[in-house]
């Protein structure tokens, strides 16, 4: 009896020593999957966060069958790998509900780890109906990509592969057929000069690319770009002076943020936005409020800073005080000058704390942040 206790318990272990769940994984630029927390090579079985086989890694990589959810964006994929390469179809379901022909996102057919006859993708439309967007059917690598709207049925995007990699002019349309962007692929990357369209016509918005990446001169304002402001990029990063933007839901931008960027990360003085209204300033622009302004340093809030629902318009709330690694530190000033009270309190490690001095009507009232609040009920109209 001792013996087969012992034996269970070491069997046991063996098979729990090969079996992770999903976070537990880093898989790192070399594709190859890791131990978080021994940063070693990782075998054995993934679940996800309920215990369930997702799928198995040997020596680092994928091996025989996955099957993964995406919650967050609503799919399942089923697939087939051999050391990390994909085989046989890979298709894509909704998630959640059975995977059946008539749910399907994406369908692909890999051999040797290359796509082989047809590649297909669909989307739902207004009514929910899952129909047919892009499509290309491979030969010896080569086919033309089209892709349409799932509501007009127009072209929406259109180029070629060569050897597995898009290749050439592509150019992409509005869902009623309006040119919005051209430019070329080599080898998969971007190259040259992008050039992106207003309503079919050249507006000076452009990207310029070298190897895939971003470099030189970026003006894209077309609600249509994944990317949308004025700046420069060094070799894929933001550097030097930059507006970025909000798109709005009739297809207007409006201001999000403006400042300087070093090594693709913010430096010095920053103001951020709020959208406003649907007053046109600027081409397709829209006004924005400015909401804070103030410095950073590596990307981190430090120094300085004014906070408000409008601090360019100085009869609103705001308030003044010092930022420490992104969090409020020290004193902070707020005031309303419309409505007169005026607000001083420190706050630690983001938290408000010590004792907090309103003057409000004529009066002074004294104490924590909560204290004051009940005291003075107005208060509650601001954010601290």
């Amino acid at each position: 009896m001792k013996k087969t206790f012992i034996i269970f318990i070491t069997t046991l272990m063996i098979s729990c020593s090969g079996e992770i769940y999903e976070d537990q994984i880093v898989v790192k630029e070399d594709g190859v999957a890791y131990n978080k927390e021994t940063d070693k090579v990782f075998s054995g079985d993934v679940l996800d966060k309920y215990g369930e086989l997702v799928g198995i890694y040997k020596k680092g990589l994928k091996d025989g069958s996955w099957f993964e959810v995406d919650v967050k964006n609503g799919t399942q994929k089923k697939a087939n790998y051999i050391k990390g390469v994909p085989e046989g179809e890979q298709i894509t379901y909704l998630f959640p509900g059975p995977r059946e022909k008539n749910k399907r996102l994406e369908y692909i057919k890999y051999e040797d780890g290359k796509i082989v006859g047809t590649w297909t993708t669909w989307s739902k439309d207004n009514e929910g109906r899952l129909i047919t967007r892009g499509e290309i059917t491979f030969e010896d690598g080569a086919g033309r990509w089209k892709e349409r709207d799932p509501n007009t049925r127009a072209l929406i995007k259109a180029g070629n592969y060569e050897n597995w990699e898009k290749s050439g002019l592509w150019k992409s349309w509005s869902p009623e057929g309006v040119l919005v962007s051209e430019g070329e692929y080599v080898n998969g990357n971007r190259v040259n000069q992008w050039v992106w369209y207003e309503k079919g016509k050249d507006t000076g918005w452009e990207e310029n690319y070298s190897n895939g990446l971003l470099n030189g001169k970026f003006y894209n304002l077309s609600p249509y770009s994944p990317n949308r402001g004025k700046g420069s990029y060094v070799d894929g990063i933001k550097t030097g002076d930059w507006q970025e933007y909000f798109i709005k839901k009739e297809g207007s931008l409006a201001l999000k943020q403006a400042g300087s960027y070093q090594f693709g990360k913010k430096e010095g003085i920053w103001s951020h936005y709020k959208k406003e209204d649907n007053s046109i300033i600027e081409s397709n622009i829209t006004k924005s409020r400015k909401v804070a302004s103030g410095i950073y340093k590596k990307d981190i809030k430090n120094g300085e800073w004014t906070e408000g629902p409008d601090i360019d318009f100085g009869s609103r709330f705001y308030g003044k005080g010092q930022y420490l690694n992104n969090k409020k530190s020290g004193e902070w000033k707020y005031v309303a000058p419309q409505e007169n009270p005026t607000i001083t309190g420190g706050f630690s490690d983001g938290e408000p704390s010590g004792e907090w001095v309103v003057r409000y009507n004529k009066k002074t009232y004294k104490g924590t942040l909560k204290e004051v609040i009940k005291k003075v009920p107005k208060l509650n109209e601001y954010k601290f």
